[in-house]
């Protein structure tokens, strides 16, 4: 007998009630040792080595999914006999970005299989029937069956095969119940061979831990080519596609969608939908901050209320889109170095448009809002700040600053606080302020 962990897929032959590699708890079950190896698997290809100077790249030419948003993220398009991980909560609009996608493969490529072991035909057609999806080389079913997806893809050869979800396949002859380690290694590597043989795209839904990561064992990430995760908030209209893993292009790039009633609409141009362009009167407590998602730069407003407490509890600090352990860190250096007190105010921070920022480039943004709110004076119009700052009240420089200040310009903004060390080209369309401390940044704002 063994036991094996329901998180990560590690092995012992004890029992743990904490995992020793991924750290989950009570998540070791016991497993019978399988019967024969159930990774025992056929060659891919069946053909013998040949040399790298012999290979034609021409035949894995990239598929377009239809979507130029999608396309993008995934580094051009689908590569014939990729298989790509697609992630995200419940709810969040998985089932109708991939229906869409299915849609405009089958209308532009060929045959196209929609598998699902969580939903009938019915609730499939209801669906695409809202989304207004009637092509007739779309094909639906719905079974849980390793042997009979297999031999629906005999039957239809389609060029795109979508499995939703990996965790309702079921594989013959390997123990354990559907959606276990066993099954759903077992299941990847299966539909992984079949992508490869037959050069056929293929997408396999996958369910998420409360973490936000892939459930099963990593073994499934380290199959496939691609990962994404489909992210937002179910009170925001806005979906951003992320690439976690990419052979066939770069990681983290950020697609940008909108929920709508007929499915979701891309974004080509995501810093016009962030800011609200159509306000133009400067209000205390907003800036605006270029920040980089992927390799896109995106213009996105950062809003900061600061309140008196009026001696009741706490202070409170809260926070949308932004790290609290970070922000908290800048209004300790804000304290610090430039005798900002806000310990008797509650600080609420918010990114309009309900965009996670991730990096640190907006870091002169908090700053700069946070002291606007306080001081109740608006930065002046036209202006943006980008920069990260060190604990000793430093403006440190920032990646592909010159992408940033092309995006700003592009909108309009004619005067840019960007860090003194940062490397930028001469700018006829906005005047560059280069400022090396927080203590420029509130003098060049008016704020100090």
């Amino acid at each position: 007998m063994a036991f094996s962990c329901a998180e990560c897929g590690y092995r012992s032959v004890k029992w743990y009630g904490r995992c020793p590699s991924c750290g989950a708890w009570d998540a070791f079950h016991e497993q019978s040792e399988p019967r024969g190896s159930d990774a025992a698997a056929s060659s891919w290809i069946g053909e013998d080595p040949r040399s790298i100077r012999d290979i034609d790249v021409d035949e894995l030419a990239r598929i377009p999914s239809g979507s130029a948003e999608f396309d993008r993220v995934l580094g051009g398009g689908l590569i014939p006999g990729g298989v790509l991980l697609f992630g995200g909560e419940p709810g969040i609009g998985k089932s109708t970005l991939l229906l869409q996608t299915a849609r405009s493969l089958a209308e532009r490529q060929g045959n196209v299989l929609y598998v699902s072991g969580e939903e009938s035909e019915g609730q499939i057609k209801l669906r695409a029937s809202r989304l207004g999806i009637e092509s007739a080389h779309l094909y639906v079913l719905s079974e849980q069956s390793m042997p009979r997806i297999k031999a629906a893809v005999e039957q239809l050869s389609p060029c795109a095969l979508i499995v939703d979800s990996i965790q309702t396949v079921a594989c013959g002859g390997v123990d354990g119940d559907v959606g276990s380690v066993r099954q759903l290694r077992a299941a990847s590597a299966e539909l992984t061979r079949l992508a490869k043989t037959r050069g056929m795209a293929t997408i396999l839904v996958g369910h998420i831990t409360k973490d936000g990561a892939f459930a099963g064992p990593k073994t499934v990430e380290h199959l496939v080519d691609v990962a994404v995760y489909l992210e937002g908030h179910r009170g925001e209209d806005v979906r951003m596609l992320r690439t976690v893993k990419n052979r066939f292009g770069a990681t983290h790039e950020v697609a940008v969608f909108q929920m709508t009633g007929d499915g979701l609409r891309e974004i080509s141009n995501p810093s016009t939908f962030f800011l609200d362009t159509g306000t133009r009167d400067a209000r205390p407590g907003a800036v605006v901050v270029p920040v980089l998602e992927g390799t896109r730069p995106i213009l996105i407003e950062m809003q900061a209320l600061v309140a008196p407490t009026g001696g009741y509890g706490v202070p409170q600090r809260r926070c949308t889109g932004l790290d609290v352990n970070r922000v908290l860190l800048l209004l300790a250096v804000m304290d610090k170095r430039l005798a900002i007190n806000v310990g008797g105010a509650d600080v609420y921070l918010s990114v309009a448009g309900g965009l996670d920022v991730r990096e640190r480039a907006g870091d002169v943004g908090v700053v700069a809002a946070v002291a606007s709110s306080l001081r109740n004076r608006a930065v002046p119009l036209g202006t943006a700040v980008v920069g990260e700052v060190d604990l000793s009240g430093e403006v440190r420089t920032v990646r592909r600053l010159g992408e940033r200040i092309r995006e700003a310009e592009k909108l309009g903004y004619d005067r840019i606080l960007v860090p003194a060390a940062g490397t930028v080209r001469a700018s006829s369309a906005a005047k560059i302020v280069r400022v090396s401390s927080i203590d420029e940044v509130m003098a060049e704002l008016q704020l100090d």
